[in-house]
């Protein structure tokens, strides 16, 4: 690849993630192009539609989810462990604007996105089991909790947030706790 043709990669790459982090995710590809400098045409090769621009900024969120699954396995203790995981993604999540919905739709049309769901999933079942041998909840049920928590969480006003998300852990941490 072309320096240049690099240069406008990550430009537009790095334009994309700034309008999608700042909750523009109904950007359109042509504002996109007008932002970075550069054709539609350019674009279009960089990201074939609008849902494949949010998928690619959104995978980040995705994989940094899956490292802080990762660091809470390593907790001694699992049902800790397992609200730690949640607490982490509750914040990134509100924080990464669309990645309730990059998480809970089950066709992506990014494949590097599609694999990190899939890993996502799996070390969230991993937290699972963890708690209970034979859990009733997947990685994948987990994770549309964690979008249900997300949701709610976020229906409360900016200043109110860090209580509702200690309340919700808290009756969740309750609920691991009596599971037989």
């Amino acid at each position: 690849m072309r320096s240049d043709a690099v240069r406008n990669r990550q430009r537009i790459f790095d334009e994309a993630r700034s309008a999608i982090t700042g909750g523009e995710i109904a950007l359109t590809l042509n504002e996109l192009a007008r932002r970075a400098g550069v054709g539609v045409g350019t674009v279009y090769r960089v990201f074939p539609t609008q849902r494949a621009m949010r998928e690619s900024v959104l995978e980040e969120a995705v994989r940094e989810l899956i490292d802080a699954a990762a660091v809470a396995s390593t907790h001694p203790h699992p049902a800790e462990a397992l609200v730690s995981f949640l607490r982490t993604a509750l914040l990134t999540a509100l924080a990464q604007p669309g990645l309730t919905d990059v998480l809970i739709t089950g066709s992506d049309e990014m494949d590097s996105l599609h694999c990190a769901k899939g890993e996502l999933f799996e070390v969230t079942s991993l937290l699972l089991a963890r708690v209970r041998p034979a859990p009733a909840l997947t990685g994948e049920n987990l994770l549309k909790l964690l979008c249900g928590l997300i949701h709610a969480v976020s229906e409360y006003p900016a200043e109110r947030q860090a209580a509702a998300i200690d309340n919700y852990l808290g009756i969740l941490r309750v609920g691991l706790a009596t599971t037989p």
